[in-house]
């Protein structure tokens, strides 16, 4: 995992934007959707806050590392990644909600993983397409696999130059 939290990543841009919806507020005080946007956003941020360290944290920390692999990439990426994000926080309590920290991480997850693939299967991209098969050598239910299989292997064949 890298060393960035998940707030680094986009807990803090959500506290911003809560932040802004309460000056928003008090702008415009007839409009009681940006009071209840910044304490959606609030709860939102302080859910992601909780998730440090989850599987969901780990999934999009996978996914920056991919990113991070060229400066090119990242700068892409992130580029198309914080306008959607920032069109995504500003609809809050305004156009959409979501339940849960979890689900908006799942959101911002999916988000970023569509611009990868977007990003990978351009003809410029400079991102190497991931090697399967040394993916699935490393898995580590193939190795445990493996290990018993080969294990297995051996007694079986102990066993028949026995009978010989």
């Amino acid at each position: 995992m890298s060393n960035l939290s998940i707030n680094e990543i986009i807990g803090y841009q959500v506290q911003s934007t809560a932040e802004w919806r309460r000056q928003k507020a008090e702008q415009f005080p007839d409009d009681s959707r940006n009071l209840k946007a910044a304490d959606e956003l609030e709860r939102l941020s302080q859910e992601i806050n909780d998730l440090e360290g989850s599987e969901i944290h780990r999934q999009i920390d996978v996914l920056n590392t991919l990113a991070c692999e060229s400066d090119c990439v990242l700068e892409r990426v992130n580029e198309d990644l914080n306008e959607s994000v920032s069109a995504e926080l500003r609809s809050i309590g305004f156009h959409g909600s979501y339940e849960s920290g979890t689900n908006f991480l799942e959101w911002y997850r999916d988000n970023l993983e569509m611009l990868l693939r977007d990003h990978i299967n351009r003809d410029d991209s400079t991102i190497a397409t991931p090697d399967l098969d040394a993916q699935i050598e490393n898995d580590p239910t193939v190795k445990a696999a493996k290990q018993r299989y080969d294990e297995a292997r051996a007694k079986a064949y102990a066993q028949a130059r026995k009978l010989l």
